[in-house]
Parts: structure tokens; sequence; C-alpha cells
């Protein structure tokens, strides 16, 4: 048999059907009966499971580190370690290539790609990386062919800072900064979402045709934080009398919100180089008085000669243009302004919070005196929806859940969403919301550290995790240009970080593939982006990815050279690895699928060593090997 023929089955074998017991590993367990975990991994397979959950997957030496720190100190550790950032890098880049050939926005995308992937190679706070890209799912920007945030380059890249610095902290402030953020303003269309205009026609006073969008107002609510009923602490619908689940909120409460996101827009800061590149912004005005100009509210920040590099009020928070916001007063000079007829000079938002008119009259000729007034009361009615929304009882489990689903398990047990949503609720010290505690409890929960789950526990690993997952446990290297060649991975996994295609994202937590998930209430959501062609499509693209720098010439050798913009697993790294065909497999084995890997499949893997691959050098042996583990159903479950 030839070494290509036996390749092709043994790939046939390993992508059978798996036996139900171990189909469904992709399901969630009941959370009951399980032991404390241990302080520390027992093993380097604990470990490696472990780092595969709350990072990108095990670097060489990093399952040894938390071996000796323990999960305790090693999460401590993380989330005190400083913030890698993305903006900056990417910014500087965009600035230096402006300087040579100025280009539109989407053309620097692939920059912002770039920086992502390197940055999760080696970065050191792997911890504050994955929760901000499990973040990044949940409250969706995307810069997608087509989206408004297309061409905002450094927007989106700033976007994915602030889930960063939010990660740990509390998630009222974290919806808050989402809120303000120019990216998510674009793409939800509250940037510059202006109230509904009441002035006097005829003598008769009425509202003008223009009426508040209302996009972010149900996107926040839907997807952001409460969902659409009313949840247990568990998870579990609350029911009404009449039996059916109950309503988070209705078309009067959505537009009641709208009203309140109303006036923000750009803000205006003056010059700026960013990336050292100077682009001149003129605000006409200093202070208070920004806030009430008409030019400034309507104005996009510049970009340098047209191109894609921006001036830096283009990613900074979104300030208040009181003229603009609804402060529940007529838009006329006629009657000064006054207070509108009940019930239109209020808002009636979430759990029956009410906001008033503005005290003072806000308009574009707000005398100096009145003005912070104006701007303190459009700020507080944004910072007032925001805490509504944190404080809401569907907040804790709407945000356990999702966590875990993308950290864990796709099927969590009413009781793991309970305990996780108990620490939202009160991390111990009486904070509510706090990230970083909430993290701590969903890796670190019984359920999820429990050796032997059982068969309905774990999750499907997203195709482009998995590529990274791989790069990770062999030390892969930015080529020697300091490139990874991964600017539409969306093309072979279906996805890209912060480019999903809806703000629904990539998939859907709720996302139940027919058949037996669905008649078993079982979810799944990963599913949603894969199928027959894009396991085969992740497949290729893996194996030239893995074969980066290798010659596939000869038939026993493989030579190497370091590529200049691909990633690359090192060579030190392969021929490290043991030489006898049993210990090579079962090193991989731990690297890849943290010691879980099937007799069946271990033994397959071994007669491929001693039989068909018997004369190949190490290089080539582990390369192979490597593409079999992780196109294989064993690693596409996560558990």
């Amino acid at each position: 048999m030839t070494l290509r023929l036996a390749v092709f089955v043994l790939l046939l074998l390993l992508c059978a059907p798996l036996p139900s017991a171990r189909a469904e590993a992709l399901f969630g367990g009941d959370g009951g009966g399980f032991e404390a975990p241990p302080p520390a991994p027992r093993s380097r397979a604990e470990a490696v499971r472990f780092l595969q959950r709350a990072g990108f997957g095990a670097r060489p030496g990093e399952a040894e580190a938390l071996m000796q720190q323990g999960y305790a100190a090693w999460i401590d550790a993380q989330m005190a370690a400083p913030i890698s950032l993305q903006r900056p890098a990417v910014e500087s880049a965009i600035a230096a290539a402006v300087l040579v050939d100025p280009r539109n926005g989407p053309a620097y995308r692939p920059l912002r790609l770039e920086r992502w992937f390197r940055t999760q190679l080696d970065a050191p706070d792997v911890l504050r990386q994955k929760v901000a890209y499990a973040l990044s799912q949940m409250l969706v920007v995307s810069d997608a062919d087509g989206s408004p945030l297309d061409g905002e380059v450094q927007a989106v890249a700033e976007y994915n800072d602030t889930l960063l610095r939010h990660a740990f902290g509390r998630y009222e402030d974290l919806l808050r900064a989402v809120t303000r953020s120019p990216a998510m303003g674009a793409y939800l269309s509250h940037l510059r979402n202006s109230k509904t205009d009441w002035s006097y026609t005829n003598g008769v006073l009425g509202p003008s045709p223009l009426s508040p969008d209302e996009n972010y107002a149900r996107e926040v609510m839907q997807l952001f934080s409460i969902g659409l009923v009313e949840r247990n602490l568990d998870f579990s619908p609350v029911l009404g009398g009449d039996g059916q689940p109950q309503q988070t909120y209705d078309q009067a409460l959505i537009g009641a919100t709208a009203r309140a996101f109303t006036g923000l827009a750009f803000a205006c800061t003056g010059p700026a180089s960013p990336g050292g590149v100077a682009i001149n912004r003129n605000c006409g005005c200093t202070g208070s008085a920004c806030n009430f100009s008409t030019l400034l509210y309507a104005q996009t920040p510049p970009s340098y000669q047209g191109s894609g590099l921006m001036h830096p009020d283009r990613y900074a928070p979104m300030v208040c243009y009181p003229r603009y916001a609804d402060t529940g007063r007529s838009a006329t000079a006629v009657d000064s302004y006054a207070v509108l007829p009940a019930p239109h000079d209020r808002k009636t938002l979430l759990a029956g919070i009410t906001l008033g008119p503005s005290a003072v009259a806000c308009h574009a000729g707000t005398p100096a005196q009145d003005r912070q007034a104006c701007i303190d009361y459009c700020d507080d009615q944004v910072d007032t929806v925001v805490a509504s929304l944190a404080a809401h009882p569907n907040a804790a489990p709407f945000v356990a859940r999702q966590l875990i689903q993308r950290l864990v398990t796709s099927n969590p047990s009413p009781g793991y969403i309970r305990r996780v949503a108990e620490v939202f609720e009160n991390d111990g010290s009486g904070v509510r919301g706090n990230l970083g505690a909430v993290v701590r409890a969903v890796l670190l929960d019984a359920e999820a550290m429990n050796n032997r789950p059982g068969p309905e526990f774990g999750k499907l690993r997203e195709p482009m995790l998995g590529l990274l997952a791989v790069w990770r446990a062999f030390g892969a290297q930015p080529g020697s240009s300091g490139g990874i060649g991964l600017t539409r991975p969306e093309r072979a996994y279906q996805q890209r970080p912060l480019g999903a295609p809806s703000v629904f994202n990539f998939y859907e937590p709720d996302y139940q593939p027919p058949g037996e998930f669905a008649e078993r209430g079982l979810y799944a959501p990963e599913l949603q982006i894969v199928n027959e062609t894009s396991v085969v499509t992740a497949s290729d693209d893996l194996w030239a990815r893995l074969w980066a720098g290798y010659s596939r010439s000869g038939q026993t050798s493989t030579p190497f050279s370091v590529p200049a913009n691909l990633a690359y697993l090192p060579p030190a790294e392969l021929e490290a690895l043991p030489s006898d065909p049993a210990a090579l497999v079962d090193a991989l084995d731990e690297r890849l699928l943290a010691g879980r890997m099937s007799a069946s499949m271990r033994q397959l893997l071994i007669d491929l060593v001693t039989g068909p691959m018997a004369v190949a050098d190490p290089r080539r042996k582990a390369l192979n090997l490597i593409h079999l583990i992780a196109i294989s159903p064993e690693f596409a479950l996560q558990y």
C-alpha cells in the first residue's frame, strides 16, 4: 500500500461516524455529583485541557508552568498581566503603508487580521485574549464585506481592544463602553441617532416624521444583555399564569430606549498624528461649546489624503450633542423649548424606570451656563439605560450561559449556569457583574473540571480555533518578514475575528441542528458553520499551513527553510518529539487531545508510523500525524 493510499484510508476511518457515546460529547451533562477540582493540574494532559479552554491552546512549556503555579494563581497572574492591545500596532502599520501608497480602508483589513493572529501565537495575556474573543461573539460588530465597518480598520481594532480592557471588569462598564463605541454606533446605527423634533405648524405643536432608529435599542436587549424572555438563574424560562414564557420587553420599551440613545456622535479633539502621520482637524470650538455644534454632529472625522488611515476621533468614544438628544422638550423657540405634553415628555425604560424631561432647554443656542446640564442629561439617560440592563435579573444567566458555551460546553447543566450566574449577581464582595469573577467561576466549576465528564458534555471546536490550537501546541512562529499569512480565514474556516455576517454572529447560541439535536432539545452552535464542504476546505488549508516552509518533494526527507510571510512550526519542535511510534502518538495525543485519544485511533496511527511511514524522517512523520489528528472527530470535539 502506498503512503498516499494509507493516509487516505486512515482519514476515512478517522472521519467515520462516531459511536453515539462519543458523538454525544457535544452535549451538556447534568452537573451533579462532581468532586471538587484539584488546586493544580495533576498531569500535563489536564493542563493542556484547561489551557485549550482558558486560551487558544498550550504553547510548549505552558502546561508545565500551570502545573507548578496552580489554577487560581495562574488566573490571578493572567488578570494582572499587561494587555496586549492590537489597535496601536495596526494603526502604525497602516500609517507606514499610506506614506508609501495611500489606499482606501478595506485594503488595510489584512493588517488587522495579521495582528490579531500574530497576537494569539504567543500573547502572554492568553486568558484576556480568549475572553475578549468570546465577548466579540456576544457583543458583535463586524467589518464583513459591505458592512458599515468594511473600511474602518482602526475602529474595529479599537473595539477589540475595548473588549480586552473590560474583559475582567464590570459588565455594566463593558456595556457602557460598547454603547459609546463608534464602531458599534456605525454597525447598529445609533451613531447620529436623532430625536423626533416637536415644533409648531399652523399654530399646532406636533412631531416631525423622523423617529429615532431602534436598531441598537432592540439588539442591546435581545443579544447583549437580557434576551427575549424572562429567565430564572439557571436559564430556565419564567412562566406566567398561562404557563407560557414571559417577554422581557415590548415595542413600547424599544421605542423609549431608542429615544434615550439619541444625540451620540463623534467627538472632536483637534489635530492628531496616528502612527506619526499628521491629520488636521479644526473643531472651530472649545469645551462644551463643541457639544452644541450642528456642524460637528454631522461631521465625520477625516482621514489622511482620503486613505484608510483615520483620525483617532473615528474610534474614540462617542459624545453627546444635546440638540439632537431627546430631552422631552420641543425643538422650537416659539414656546421657549417648553416641556412636551405627557407622555411625550418622559421615557419609561426597563423595570419601570422613568426619565423625566431636562430641567433646562437644550438646543443649538443653549446659553453657556446651561450647557453642562444638557450634556449631563444626555449622558445620564444613556447611562441609565445601560445600568438598567446590567441590573436586570436576566443579565446574570444570560451572560453566564454564553460564556460557558464559548469556553467550556455547549449545553451546560442548569446547575452550572446557576452557580456562575450567582457569581455574576455577587462576586463575594457585593459587586454585581464582575466578569473576572464570572470567568473564574466558569473555568473552575466542578462540572467543567470533571476529568470524566458524562457523554453529553463538551462542544464542537471552532474551526479557526482548531488551527490556533495546533499552532500554539508546537510553538508556531511568524515568517521571516513577520507575516502569518491568514488574511481571509473565512474562506477556509468559515469565520474570522470580528467579521461575522450579521449581528447574530457566525452561529447563534440556540442553534439546534435538525434531527437528534433538535429532538432532544440540545444545542450545537458551532455546527451552524460546519458542513461537508467546510470540513474539506479547512482540512486542505490546515495541511498547507502545517507544511509551511517544509519541502514535500522527497520521499524520505523533509528539508525546511523559513517562509517569508507564513506562520510555521519550528523544526526543532518536531524533532524533539519521541522517535518510538507509540511514544510519538502519545506525545501528540497529550499536546492536541489532552490525553483523550481513543484506543482505536491510537492503534491506527501507530500502525501508520510503523507501516507505510516507517522510512519517513521524523519531520514527515510528525507533520502527517499532526494533520490527521487535527482533522479527526476526536479533535473536533473539545471537552
